[in-house]
This record gives structure tokens, sequence and C-alpha cells, in this order.
């Protein structure tokens, strides 16, 4: 008797691997590249090497492939892909610029690569040792001071630590923050005065309690957990553990914040992605589960949380504009869940058909009247996160671009498409041909010249 190999929609169709690293200059582009777009846009996932056991396989564990295509002048000068190697740390979730340096990010124990801007180089960069216990993949610039603020969550002890870095890339500020079990923290938020810190039911002390009792395990060691609360933590821009509030949310898992800001009651609002849980069916990624824009107000004078749904349509990888960061902002542009994406009925309607997170149109929130735009990319091509760019000069908050990676299964091929941000509708402003797939990953960034030394 033969046993059938263990399925894994994470090593399988535009999930699995590219093997080679492969340059290419003077891309083929339709349309007309905005002269204004001058820099490099950058996308980075997982990217398993050798062959990974689909029975344990996770989708958040391979080894870390950053994609680049280099824009100057209306022209698609190069294309490169190069896995992150540098000292045994291979970060595989986000990659953005800051201080000057291009650098890619994960969360928990392993510092930050900085790259060079042509992908030809990488090092560990920990700030000088400060970061060399770890970071996070989702760090937050403040757009008037220049400030990093970040929160990550520091192994083998698992307590949360809050961490400030000036325009420098300089440590100006460090508070570590006690918290139980391990949580996974993916994402924090930031508005004009306080720092939000998530610490949600996902943790690593359920995922060592299921290994133990024998339970199915991958090699993510973060499950859901029953026993774990669900709360957030307030306290201002350079704050302690002791000047931090908790408010108890609604019972859910947080991947990504859109956006937060003050109110002038002294409450704050707060866009984020929620799950109503994760980590319990997909056992190799967060299929299993619809995410939901959800806004919450929080009151910590109360401890009230008022919740609503926004917008129609499923939807993960939050964008807004970043000049808003931790300000009142309007729009929101996202990637749509599933081929077609999945409506949500009275924000109730939980409508899932494949094992794993499937992206699909690309999708605009206006946050104040919930209107929802979706814009399809044709049979077959599905959008990966979007990144807005603000037209120079431009006034209105959508006054400007939209970059994403489009994957089109009917070719197999990859497409950095442009498209009008106030009008997502219109035929794209430029589409650059790749010449091969970048496979369903996570984050992705416009890097302007002016943002690397």
């Amino acid at each position: 008797m033969t046993t059938a190999p263990a399925r894994n929609d994470y090593l399988r169709g535009n999930y699995a691997p590219v093997e080679e690293e492969v340059s290419l200059s003077q891309l083929p582009v339709v349309g007309a590249l905005p002269r204004e777009l001058n820099g490099r846009y950058m996308r980075i996932g997982p990217n398993p090497t050798g062959t990974p056991d689909p029975a344990i396989y996770h989708w958040f564990s391979g080894e870390g492939m950053v994609h680049g295509v280099r824009l100057y002048d209306g022209r698609a000068q190069w294309y490169r892909n190069r896995l992150v190697r540098a000292e045994g740390h291979s970060p595989n979730t986000n990659v953005l610029a800051h201080g000057g340096r291009l650098l890619a990010l994960i969360e928990g124990g392993a510092s930050p690569v900085e790259l060079g801007p042509d992908l030809d180089r990488m090092s560990v960069w920990d700030c000088e040792g400060a970061l060399a216990g770890g970071f996070t993949a989702h760090p937050k610039i403040d757009p008037v001071t220049g400030h990093m603020h970040a929160v990550s969550v520091r192994p083998p002890h698992g307590g949360a630590r809050y961490t400030v870095l000036d325009g420098d890339g300089a440590v100006t500020h460090v508070s570590e923050i006690p918290v139980d079990d391990h949580p996974m923290i993916h994402d924090m938020a930031l508005t004009e005065s306080r720092v939000v810190v998530f610490d949600l039911p996902v943790t690593l002390a359920a995922g060592m309690r299921n290994a133990q009792a024998g339970l199915p395990v991958s090699n993510f060691p973060f499950v859901w957990d029953d026993r774990h609360p669900a709360r957030v933590g307030i306290m201002p821009h350079l704050g302690s553990a002791q000047q931090i509030q908790w408010v108890e949310v609604p019972r859910c898992y947080v991947f990504h914040v859109l956006n937060a800001y003050d109110n002038a009651d002294g409450s704050l609002t707060l866009d984020v992605i929620r799950y109503d849980e994760v980590f319990i069916r997909d056992l190799h990624g967060p299929g299993g589960s619809v995410p939901t824009l959800v806004r919450w107000v929080i009151n910590p004078a109360t401890g009230n949380v008022d919740e609503r749904v926004i917008g129609d349509y499923s939807v993960e990888f939050p964008r807004i504009d970043e000049r808003l960061v931790g300000r009142p902002h309007r729009y929101g542009w996202f990637a749509g869940v599933g081929a077609h994406g999945i409506k949500i009925t009275d924000g109730v309607e939980r409508l899932h058909t494949k094992e794993s997170l499937e992206t699909g149109p690309l999708v605009k929130v206006d946050t104040v009247t919930g209107r929802t735009e979706v814009r399809s990319y044709g049979p077959g091509r599905v959008t990966m996160e979007p990144a807005f760019v603000p037209r120079p000069g431009g006034e209105a908050e959508d006054d400007g671009w939209i970059l994403s990676v489009v994957h089109d299964a009917n070719t197999n091929l990859a497409e950095l498409v442009v498209l009008d941000a106030a009008d997502i509708h219109a035929e794209p402003i430029a589409r650059v041909f790749l010449p091969r797939r970048v496979p369903f990953g996570f984050h992705g960034n416009w890097i302007a010249d002016s943002a690397l030394l």
C-alpha cells in the first residue's frame, strides 16, 4: 500500500517557488509610463528552496525572494529577482526604504537585511546591534517627523518591544511590553499621538500545546488560541509599558491595518482587516477564513469599542496614501480576495471556496461613504498588493497611481500594471511585461530614487 502525498495549495500554481535568479534589461511596455516614476518597484515573498515537505510546509516559512523593476524617465530599465541571503538571514515579508537604506524585513528573531539598490549586494543591518534580536515586517513611518515606529515580538521569551528609529535610522527609544503566551504580532497602528499594540489570539503557546498533544502541526508554530484574549494596547508616542492602556476588542485576528487616527473626543479610529479566526482549518496559511474590512472606534476612557463593516467586498493587503499615516484618510486600495471576490452580506456572509488565500481584483473603498469599486484585470488575471504613489504636486487624496504586480494564469507570466488611482476602471496607463511569473507573496512598495542614499 502507498500513501498519496499531502496536498498543500501553498506549493502549487503561482504559490510554487521559482528556481532561477534572472536579470533582464529594457522590458517591453504597453502604454506610457509616467516620467515622474523614477525608482524601483520592489516585491517580496516566500520562495522555498530544496524540496519542502507539503505535509508541514507553511506559506509564511519559505526563504525570502525579492523581485524588482527599475523605472526611469518613462522606461522600464530592468527586472531582477534574488533570494535574500545574508549571514543566515532570509526575510520574506516586506521590503521598504528608511534612512536611505533599502530593507528586507520579517517579524521575529531575524534582523533586517539591507539590499543594494540594484539587488547586487545584501548584508544584515541590525542598527549597531539594537535590532540584533529581531524586528517587525510592519513598522509605521510618521509622515511629519519621519520617525519609524515598530512593535515586535522578541524570541525566545515572547514579550513585545516598542522601538522608534529617527529619520536617519538610529534607534532613539525602546520600551519592553509584557505580554503572555508569545502572541503573533504582525502589524501595529500609529496615530498622530498614539501607538496601538495588538495582542490577539494567535500564539506560540497554543502551537506548542497542539504539538505536545500530537495534533497536526506545520513548520510555522503559531495557531489560533482559544485561551488567549483579544485586546489592543494604547500608549503615547515614546511611551512605556507603565503608560499602556489595554482595551478588549471583538474576538478576531488582524494581520494588517489600513490606518488609524485620533478623534477630537479622545477616542481613536482604527481601520483593520479582521478574521473571525485563522490557523484552525488551514494549518499551512491564512486560508479557510474570510477577511473583512472593519472600522473600530475605540474610547480608551470607557473601554468601549464600536465596530462596523466598511464596504461589501472581502479584501486584504490594505494601502493608503502613506502621507496620511496616523491622520484621517478617506480612500483605501486593496487586493480583493478570491478569483471574483467574496460579497459580505449584512456583514456576516462567510463564503470561501479555496483552502489557500487567493487574491483577485483591485478594490478601492471610500471609507467615508462605504462606496466600493472593483476593477477586474480580466479572466485568469489577479492582482497582488497595490501600492499608491502620489502624483507630484497633486492635491486630491487619490491623485496618483496604483502600481501592482498582476499574475496572468493564461500565460503564466506577470506584469507590473500602472493605473490611475482616481479612476481605477480606466484603461491601464502602462503595462510592463515581466519575463516570468512572480509567485504570490506578501508585500510590495514603490521606492523612489530620492528615498535611497
